[in-house]
């Protein structure tokens, strides 16, 4: 499954200071480190609730509370039964807190159980699929294809059923890592066609056409297309610098290097390619019935987030601390280890040289 291959790529832009917007950014307050996940925690993916953080490591699920990290319970783990993430597939686990539920997922299913652990039920996914949200009776969810001559990738963005069939597609673009024989070319950073869920809504950003978020309904049906100017950020020698060496620490690109048997081997399938411009919108974070859109523009440890109304109209911009980007298997799917809970944006932070992974909180100041 190609998308399980890398994903962080850079071709992109900047949000633009609007003209209309009369105010500067909204900053946070100074993070405050509330502590560190047990040693040898190595997060694929990571939700948080007002109270609680849900961190999934190699197929178990371990809760502890906030803000003092204490263990409460674990649930899920690896195996071949029901309830059990596949051990074979630990890269494209994802866990995620939605209406109540806790939902995990493999390459080949999704299952659903309660706040406490208890589980409730799991469904088989499509082939190529991830990132399931559901929405009514419905789910959102983002699937790969492959398509044409010579074949190309694509990622989507398509609406399935309570069973999982595929209902309509919405939104689709050429995926950032392409088949180049006898390897592969990935684009970074990759422009991920991230989407939400917000009340009863769609939004998915469509960044090959600038700063623009397709906004859908439940049927599937797109309400507008919420559009403001942008100025490009390029990307620069030092930018390229760093998305290579963020590459060459991550756990699924380690994996590959050990197969291939050195670094350089890897190379000789594996073909870097870079933008000249950022992507326009780089995340996209349900808040309530708004959207909080992360982009490439950023200050010191600070991001620029917009804050958007359900018709996508921009109520605030905000700086928010950035964190530790996802693993690259997790940003495929969709997450950040990060999350904007009642006025407070919470985070991991990956402490490479203690190979410790922290927790802060800071005040979103202005939510």
């Amino acid at each position: 499954m190609a998308h399980r291959i890398l994903m962080l790529r850079t071709a992109g832009l900047r949000v633009a200071a609007l003209a209309a917007l009369l105010w500067l950014p909204l900053s946070a307050g100074a993070p405050k480190k509330l502590g560190v996940l047990p040693a040898g925690t190595s997060p694929d993916s990571a939700d948080f609730s007002a109270g609680e953080i849900y961190v999934l490591d190699r197929g178990t699920i371990s809760v502890y509370s906030l803000p003092d990290l204490i263990l409460l319970r674990t649930f899920c783990g690896r195996g071949r039964e029901a309830g059990q993430l596949s051990p074979g597939h630990h890269w494209d686990q994802t866990v995620r807190i939605v209406s109540g539920k806790i939902i995990a997922e493999d390459d080949h299913k999704i299952l659903f159980f309660t706040p406490d652990g208890r589980f409730l039920n799991e469904k088989i996914k499509p082939a190529n699929s991830t990132w399931f949200i559901p929405i009514g009776d419905r789910f959102a969810a983002k699937s790969m294809i492959v398509t044409g001559t010579p074949p190309l990738q694509y990622i989507r963005i398509a609406l399935y059923d309570a069973d999982l069939k595929e209902i309509k597609e919405l939104v689709r673009q050429k995926w950032f890592q392409q088949r180049n024989p006898p390897g592969f070319t990935t684009e970074f950073p990759g422009d991920l066609l991230h989407y939400a869920v917000a009340g009863d809504k769609i939004f998915v950003e469509k960044s090959l056409e600038g700063w623009a978020i397709g906004i859908f309904d439940a049927e599937g049906r797109e309400i507008t297309t919420a559009k403001n100017p942008f100025i490009p950020i390029p990307m620069t020698p030092a930018d390229r610098d760093r998305e290579t060496a963020l590459v060459r620490r991550e756990k699924r690109v380690a994996a590959m290097i050990a197969r291939a048997g050195s670094w350089e081997k890897l190379r000789e399938v594996w073909s870097f390619a870079f933008s000249d411009f950022k992507p326009a919108l780089r995340e996209l974070q349900a808040y309530g019935d708004n959207v909080l859109v992360r982009t490439f523009e950023q200050k010191g440890e600070e991001s620029k987030f917009l804050l958007l109304d359900p018709q996508g109209h921009i109520l605030k911009e905000l700086s928010l601390p950035l964190g530790t980007d996802a693993e690259t298997e997790a940003r495929v799917c969709g997450t950040a280890f990060s999350k904007i809970i009642d006025g407070r944006v919470y985070f991991l932070k990956n402490n490479p040289e203690q190979a410790l992974w922290e927790v802060y909180v800071a005040m979103a100041d202005g939510l």
